[in-house]
């Protein structure tokens, strides 16, 4: 009787070792049931281009770059630019000061109603795409740029619009270096929207790198890239460059560098 019931004992033993739940050594086989959240992917940020701006503010500030206007530089119309890229998109934010704005804004109604030749708060969203930072265009930034996108940021009423403007490469043509059309305005290429004092745009990857691979030079944006922002009034007068810099004796026009922006991958 007692060997019986040493054998059962060891038996007993044995199956409650064995028993997999109990297992602490047991490898994540992937579908952890108790914390099914722990499994999936991260979830990237997104932009929504819309005029409603929380879901910058809720953008992780790593990022995310930001150029603020200098203290003591040429200009005072914009504040700041901040820049956000994934695979799929480049999304810009611009915030004039308050004054500012309204003031462009009712500029671009006044001047359309005098005499209808005005432009709706004209831009340059200025791309370097090829790492050289001595090639391209070389004015009005301390890095050369490759790709300017021209377009509106307002209508001609004097109300936030949509931003899709022409596209262009700077290239060598007949011996001379000039800017060639890739896309004319209203291609698709962007999008943009704005509310009070702040605009903001989305720059669609794969129209930009399908238009710029198909030029005589051909090119594109990849991972890593350096951008911009030129402004001007409705009647192209200089309003700012963003990044900018103080004014010093090596720098009297107060230009920055281009801001360097790495794909959120």
């Amino acid at each position: 009787m007692k060997k019986f019931f040493l054998i059962f004992a060891t038996l007993a033993f044995v199956a409650i070792a064995c028993n997999p739940k109990d297992d602490p050594a047991k490898p994540d086989d992937g579908n952890n049931q108790e914390n099914p959240d722990d499994n999936k992917p991260e979830e990237k940020p997104t932009i929504t281009i819309d005029g409603s701006f929380d879901d910058w503010a809720a953008m992780p500030a790593e990022k995310v770059k930001v150029a603020k206007n200098a203290s003591d530089g040429s200009w005072e119309a914009v504040k700041e630019i901040r820049v956000y890229a994934n695979e799929e998109f480049v999304f810009y934010y611009i915030e004039f000061q308050k004054d500012t704005a309204k003031e462009l804004l009712d500029d671009c109604f006044n001047k359309n109603s005098e005499d209808k030749d005005g432009d709706g708060m004209p831009i340059r969203l200025c791309i370097n795409t090829d790492g050289e930072f001595e090639s391209g265009y070389t004015s009005y930034f301390l890095d050369g740029y490759d790709f300017i996108i021209e377009g509106s940021l307002a209508s001609e009423n004097g109300v936030w619009g949509n931003f899709d403007g022409n596209f262009y490469q700077r290239i060598e043509i007949d011996g001379k270096m000039k800017w060639y059309n890739l896309k004319e305005a209203g291609n698709g290429i962007c999008a943009g929207a704005g509310k009070d004092n702040k605009y903001e745009i989305m720059v669609i990857r794969a129209m930009f790198n399908a238009a710029a691979l198909a030029s005589p030079v051909p090119m594109q944006m990849g991972d890593n890239f350096q951008t911009g922002i030129r402004f001007y009034d409705p009647w192209w007068a200089e309003l700012s460059n963003m990044p900018n810099e103080n004014v010093s004796d090596d720098n009297t026009n107060g230009y920055g560098h281009l801001l360097d922006i790495t794909v959120d991958k």
